[in-house]
């Protein structure tokens, strides 16, 4: 039986192990850290859509939110709830600019399959949405986005796993890559050398660095991003859906009776890190700028109590044209990556890890990989921009 060690315990790790295994692989996980998803899927806004600007991303993550939307089912587990949120997805926008683009975007969304996306204008705004300001022009919704709990997918998956018997080894770190007679042949870990036909890093902003151990350059960059919670409050909508401002990308949905705020400023790459510090003048930037669109903001803000507010930071992988990382190691073909999601790993995770899946085993042929590492534009550095970067 092939062996194939996954490097990585984060969403994208677990979701890998739990599909290779399925397909028949003996797979063994090794994750630093004492837990598994405790890095950067856990500083995750946790959100989920199917609402993109290009048909491979639209088709890939609507076939993760299906998956989600059947979770328990697929992988056989009653009654396993990830707290999967429904509510919606809402881009809008103040200005006749954004309202022209928002609806080139459901036309083009709905051309490509996406057929329950709306486009809302004026008074039908207003009345399904009525917190928002009177400036808001139009918006995007559809309501089959939403948010979930990552920490109950990636137990759902790891207890889906454990019945093909995947191992999952946590406090291990890996070293480096091993190589014999030029080809990657495991990892050195301080006990010693893990052995195995192929390995698949998964490991978020250290992918790079331990391809970088045997001379691979990726182009990947880690980018540090924050989250902030508030607790409960009365004057925030609980059934309102992920509210984005399209213009400045400000961005906010309910969490409990609270709520998770998010902004993805420019910031330059920095180095991996497992605890990143974040700016603690993040959380009045944030409030500011979901306040343009949702006045209830500032009620909110002047009445905060201390004890009320968290504020967490991690790191997106990102690569040049924002798309993932999934295949082999161009002239290393023992070596895959599942890497690079761009903010966006936890809503591709089931999709990523069939597609890895499907493409070791040679279901899914090469040619067919729209994120393959020799895929024409990547480039050869990493880039920190885009749009907006929503979660």
């Amino acid at each position: 039986m092939t062996r194939i060690l996954i490097i990585g315990g984060g969403i994208i790790g677990v979701s890998s192990a739990y599909f290779l295994a399925a397909q028949g692989y003996e797979v063994l996980l090794l994750e630093r850290q004492p837990t598994l998803g405790s890095v950067t899927t856990a500083a995750s806004l946790q959100a989920v859509r199917s609402q993109f600007a290009d048909p491979v991303n639209i088709d890939f993550m609507r076939g993760s939110l299906a998956f989600y939307e059947t979770f328990a089912d697929r992988l056989d587990l009653p009654g396993h709830d990830i707290g999967f949120h429904q509510q919606g997805y809402l881009f809008v926008t103040t200005t006749e600019q954004g309202a022209a683009q928002l609806q080139a975007r459901v036309a083009f969304q709905q051309s490509h399959g996406l057929e329950d996306v709306a486009f809302l204008t004026g008074e039908a705004l207003h009345r399904r949405f009525p917190y928002l300001a009177a400036e808001a022009l139009a918006a995007t919704f559809r309501q089959r986005d939403g948010w979930l709990s990552a920490h109950e997918v990636i137990e759902g998956f790891r207890q889906a796993a454990a019945r093909y018997r995947v191992t999952f080894r946590t406090r291990s770190r890996v070293e480096v890559l091993a190589l014999a007679g030029g080809r990657v042949v495991g990892v050195r870990t301080p006990e010693g050398v893990e052995g195995a036909d192929a390995v698949v890093l998964a490991a978020g902003p250290f992918t790079a660095g331990l391809a970088a151990t045997i001379g691979v350059a990726l182009p990947l960059a880690a980018v540090r991003r924050h989250r902030f919670v508030i607790g409960e409050h009365a004057a925030i909508p609980h059934t309102a859906p992920m509210t984005v401002d399209h213009d400045t990308g400000a961005h906010w949905r309910p969490e409990g009776p609270g709520a998770a705020l998010a902004w993805a400023e420019p910031e330059p790459p920095s180095p991996p890190e497992v605890v990143v510090s974040p700016d603690p003048g993040f959380p009045f930037r944030v409030l500011e700028g979901v306040y343009r669109l949702s006045p209830f903001w500032l009620q909110v803000a002047e009445s905060l109590k201390r004890d009320q507010v968290f504020l967490h930071a991690g790191q997106y992988t990102v690569t040049p044209d924002h798309n993932p990382l999934i295949g082999p190691v161009p002239g290393q073909e023992e070596l895959w990556i599942n890497s690079g999601f761009s903010g966006h790993g936890v809503m591709a995770a089931p999709a990523a890890g069939q597609l890895l899946a499907d493409l070791i085993a040679g279901r899914r042929p090469a040619a067919a990989n729209p994120f393959a590492l020799d895929r024409a534009g990547l480039g050869d550095g990493a880039a920190a921009g885009g749009e907006h970067m929503v979660i």
